[in-house]
């Protein structure tokens, strides 16, 4: 009878053990996940300790690749200065700041433990100027980003003619032709006999194409197209022309096979008009 009933009481024995198994390794998991929690929250709260620590106080800010934003509106715009903790701000909220300045097209900021914040900065370079009621600098993706100012450099290719709603415009005739226009441009700044400094603007309408107006006064109409060969010929006639070159008051280059020339006369009187070979 003691054998039996041992028995019967080791059997309920392990029968209870398998059954709270299971609780004891959840109990366990428990147990492991409380004390990793309670670890971080002693690691962050030493953590915010440490952060207001003399150690981390931002000593120096150093900025790096700004030419036309100034160091002072940087450092406005970032919202960062000497003295506040480096780990008191986001790094992408500073960004975002600076990045707001008209002049700066993209910014990264980055901290240098202990005391020390980078900065660097890659500004916009204007690629034309547009004159549409406001004048305006245009980047290279055809899009405005600031208004002229006085004391803002002015030696780049100048637009009339041009709309801010022709910018919106992708299909306009009138871009298309202005981003012609920047090829011309490119070879009269290389060019001895017809620099890009006697061009005073390129004019565009609808009815006649491009046009460019030289310091002198003078309208060249290029019409639509076939930009660089205009180009070439353009010089061609300046160097066969010489001086006579600045008799005429418009030059009509819309076809390549032929120039109709317009030349100044006495005031009063209608201009004179030629066909040139």
């Amino acid at each position: 009878m003691s054998t039996k009933s041992y028995s019967k009481s080791s059997s309920g024995s392990s029968l209870r053990k398998r059954r709270l198994k299971p609780y004891l390794r959840w109990a366990k998991w428990v147990s492991l996940l409380i004390f990793i929690l309670m670890m971080m929250l002693l690691l962050k709260i030493g953590w915010e300790h440490a952060k207001s620590w003399s150690f981390f106080k931002i000593t120096e800010i150093e900025i790096s690749g700004n030419q036309r934003a100034s160091k002072e509106e940087i450092l406005l715009l970032s919202g960062l200065k000497p003295g506040m903790g480096i780990f008191n701000f986001k790094l992408s909220e500073a960004v975002n700041g600076i990045q707001s300045h008209p002049w700066v097209k993209e910014a990264r900021v980055s901290r240098q433990l202990p005391d020390r914040v980078l900065i660097f900065i890659r500004e916009k370079e204007p690629s034309a100027i547009l004159v549409s009621g406001e004048v305006y600098y245009l980047d290279s993706e055809w899009k405005v980003f600031k208004k002229l100012l006085p004391g803002d450099k002015l030696d780049y290719p100048v637009f009339t003619g041009l709309t801010l709603e022709d910018l919106q415009d992708k299909s306009s005739q009138k871009l298309a032709l202005a981003k012609g226009a920047l090829e011309l441009w490119e070879l009269a700044k290389v060019s001895s006999i017809f620099p890009s400094e006697q061009i005073s603007e390129f004019h565009l309408e609808e009815s006649t194409g491009l046009s460019l107006i030289l310091r002198s006064g003078q309208k060249i109409i290029l019409g639509e197209g076939d930009f660089a060969e205009k180009f070439h010929k353009l010089e061609l006639m300046r160097v066969e022309m010489g001086r006579d070159f600045y008799l005429f008051r418009d030059l009509d280059l819309t076809r390549l096979d032929r120039v109709v020339a317009r030349f100044f006369t006495l005031k009063g009187t209608n201009g004179t008009e030629a066909e040139l070979e």
